[in-house]
């Protein structure tokens, strides 16, 4: 296939996805992905000094791989997002030399730490951010707002996380890991929340776990297991993990370690 169909076929693939016809996208994508099979020229072989043909294809196929990640995204295939993400890692980088900056390149390396950061992979989401230059961690909005969000859950203030949902910064794609950023700091909430009270009042629980309504944390009590009564929650938990500590074993094992310290003295 030449360039010139190839370009035409992938306009085609960008009508569709702006009309949201996902299906068609798909097949017009499985059509580029065999026809990029005949470039030359992408990476890891990409060359040096690449002629106009070649830097050509080049901007074609990140182009194509940049509309595959987003269209992962809007059809919630995280996966194929994640590995769309590793593609074009390799033209961020290695071809960064040879070809002009992305204007998606850092919106989607931002989706990409949003996601790490809704899936609580935080190990992860360090050792992407270190990839980024530090400028770009403080002047590009699309890297600093992933990093700010970190921010505020290491430092426990959930409010500023819904709020941060709220800006708008990211359209639709973002939307969706902003949500799965939330329900992962919900469940973080609930399990402190079980450790730290044996009841709490329903209306300061539905404050931390930012809750639109009573309804929402009836339904979200319901699937922990909690009960709800006269305006309290009960865990039922708390009681049942300190009658299960196994008090004497610990007292024996405490005083044998301290006549074996004793010895040893």
């Amino acid at each position: 296939m030449t360039i010139a169909a190839v370009v035409e076929l992938f306009e085609k693939f960008k009508k569709a996805f702006d009309a949201e016809t996902f299906d068609t996208c798909l097949q017009h994508l499985a059509q580029l992905k065999v026809a990029m099979l005949g470039f030359s020229s992408l990476p890891p072989a990409a060359p040096s000094a690449p002629t106009q043909v070649q830097q050509q294809e080049l901007l074609l196929a990140r182009e194509v791989l940049e509309y595959g990640a987003l269209l992962s995204i809007k059809m919630t295939d995280i996966p194929s997002f994640e590995r769309y993400v590793a593609q074009l890692k390799i033209f961020y980088t290695d071809c960064a030399s040879i070809l002009p900056e992305s204007q998606k390149q850092h919106p989607i390396l931002g989706l990409n730490l949003l996601r790490l950061l809704a899936q609580n992979r935080i190990a992860e989401f360090h050792t992407e951010l270190e990839l980024v230059p530090t400028a770009l961690q403080h002047s590009n909005i699309y890297i600093k707002y992933p990093t700010q969000l970190e921010q505020h859950i290491m430092e426990g203030s959930y409010n500023k996380v819904l709020s941060a949902r709220q800006d708008g910064l990211y359209s639709q794609e973002g939307m969706y890991f902003m949500d799965m950023l939330v329900d992962t700091v919900r469940e973080e909430i609930a399990e402190c929340s079980e450790k730290a009270y044996g009841s709490i009042a329903a209306r300061d629980l539905q404050s931390l776990l930012m809750l639109s309504s009573e309804a929402e944390l009836g339904e979200y009590a319901e699937n922990r297991g909690w009960q709800i009564t006269a305006g309290m929650v009960n865990f039922g938990k708390q009681d049942e993990q300190l009658l299960q500590l196994p008090s004497s074993q610990l007292i024996r094992e405490t005083l044998s370690y301290a006549k074996e310290l004793e010895r040893i003295v």
